[in-house]
């Protein structure tokens, strides 16, 4: 729980007495190697947070998965629209066992009705979300192969180096074959 608490009292709209409400509302979890959280037909309102861990997000086209993003640690959420009504677009699934916390949407709305600076700091882990979202759309810009990788690995360096090698080509969109080859050359 302590990386959960780090991480509220550092957002930037938190007050110690509401991160104790949202810390009252969050439930341990762990999550198994292989689940889904979170599938187009099937997805929560809810905020996660992984304490230590391996999860990723990704979409089907065809046959073929397609890695959006991954992360050993820090908040996720689900594509599906908590106030919009959307369904997910991606699966939510874990690598490896990891553990963390759940925040159902529905509690903490009804929470932030009585206490509603509560929606600033739901709102700035959104906007986090979002901005992770716009910076790997920029790395998807780099044209060259190489410098996407060396993109990746500058803002990721504990990721370049887990065994996921498949999970690293798609999410740089790179095929295997060459990513193999670009990882000789800069180790």
């Amino acid at each position: 729980m302590e990386r959960l608490i780090d991480k509220l009292l550092n957002l930037r709209t938190a007050e110690k007495h509401l991160v104790d409400c949202l810390l009252d509302i969050f439930v341990p979890k762990v999550f198994e190697k292989g689940l889904l959280v979170s599938t187009p037909e099937y997805s929560f309102p809810v905020i996660y947070f992984i304490e230590h861990g391996l999860v990723r997000g990704y979409f089907v086209s065809g046959q073929e998965q397609h890695t959006a993003w991954i992360m050993e640690s820090g908040f996720f959420l689900p594509s599906a629209g908590f106030f919009t009504g959307d369904l997910s677009i991606e699966y939510i699934g874990f690598l490896k066992e990891s553990r963390g916390f759940a925040l159902n949407l529905a509690k903490a709305d009804e929470l932030a009705r009585k206490e509603p600076r509560l929606y600033r700091m739901l709102l700035e882990i959104y906007e986090e979300s979002l901005h992770a979202g716009k910076e790997r759309e920029l790395m998807l810009r780099i044209s060259n192969a190489a410098d996407r990788y060396l993109y990746f690995k500058r803002h990721h360096p504990k990721l370049i180096y887990l065994p996921i090698h498949d999970i690293l080509a798609s999410i740089l969109n790179i095929e295997s074959k060459y990513l193999y080859r670009i990882k000789r050359l800069y180790r």
